[in-house]
C-alpha cells in the first residue's frame, strides 16, 4: 500500500540543530506516524520554477506541515518607518518567506495544515495560531519533535485530519481513474464500492425522471 504523502515546508538548514531537527523530524513521519514526508532538497527537486514543482507535489499530498525558524534576526529596526504609526523593531526572529508562500498553497489546494513555529519567532502573515490550524511552538533542537506531547499532537493531525482528506482523495481520483483499487485501504475499497453502488441505484430509480449525469459530475467535482 502506498503511504500517505505530507509535504514538509522547511527552509534548507543552515546548523548543525536544524539539520537534526529536519532529519529527525522526517524518521518520525515515516517509522511512527506512517506517512511519507516531501522535502524539497531533500527528496523533492524542483528542475524548473520551483513554485510549479511545489505546487505539484503538494496535488499528491494530503497535509502540509510548516517548519517555521530563523531566517533573519534583526537586532534593532523600525518598522513603517517615517509614518505616524512607527515601531521600533528589537531582537525580532523571522522565517524564510517560503513558508508563507508554501502555507498560501497548501491553503489553495484545502490541505490540512500543522506549523512547527521556533520560540521567539515573529507571528505573522500566515504563521499565526489565530488561523485555522494548530501551531505548535517548538525549540529547533535536536529530540524536540521525540517529546510525547509534540508525537502525540502529530499524531492526532494525521489521524484526525490527513487519513480523511487521504480517503477522499484516493476515492475520487478511483472514479477518475488515477489511483488502482489495489493502492487503496479496506476501508476507503468499502467506501468507493459503497459510494458507487449508491450512484448507480439512484440512477436506477430516478433515471426515468431526472437527469442524473450533471448531479453525478457534481459529485465528482466536490469529491476532487
Amino acid at each position: 500500500m502506498t503511504l500517505r504523502r505530507v509535504f514538509v515546508s522547511m527552509g534548507t538548514p543552515y546548523n548543525e540543530d536544524s539539520k537534526r531537527f529536519r532529519d529527525e523530524l522526517e524518521t518520525l513521519l515515516r517509522d511512527s506516524c506512517g506517512v511519507d514526508p516531501r522535502i524539497i532538497g531533500k527528496n523533492e527537486y524542483p528542475s524548473g520554477s520551483p513554485l510549479a514543482h511545489i505546487r505539484n507535489t503538494m496535488r499528491g499530498c494530503s497535509g502540509v506541515i510548516i517548519v517555521a525558524y530563523e531566517r533573519k534576526y534583526i537586532e534593532t529596526g523600525v518598522e513603517k518607518r517615517g509614518s505616524a504609526n512607527e515601531q521600533a523593531l528589537k531582537k525580532r526572529i523571522y522565517t524564510t518567506p517560503w513558508n508563507h508562500i508554501e502555507s498560501a498553497i497548501a491553503y489553495s489546494l484545502d490541505l490540512p495544515i500543522y506549523i512547527f513555529c521556533q520560540n521567539g519567532l515573529t507571528e505573522e502573515g500566515l504563521i499565526e495560531s489565530k488561523n485555522d490550524w494548530w501551531v505548535q511552538s517548538i525549540d529547533i533542537a535536536p529530540g524536540a519533535v521525540s517529546r510525547p506531547e509534540v508525537v502525540e499532537s502529530i499524531r492526532a493531525w494525521i489521524n484526525t485530519r490527513v487519513v480523511p482528506r487521504s480517503q477522499k482523495s484516493n476515492m475520487a481520483k478511483s472514479l477518475q481513474g488515477r489511483v488502482k483499487l489495489s493502492e487503496m485501504t479496506p476501508h476507503e475499497l468499502w467506501s468507493f464500492f459503497g459510494m458507487v453502488g449508491g450512484i448507480f441505484v439512484l440512477g436506477a430509480l430516478v433515471g426515468p425522471y431526472v437527469p442524473v449525469l450533471p448531479w453525478i459530475l457534481h459529485f465528482l467535482h466536490i469529491l476532487h
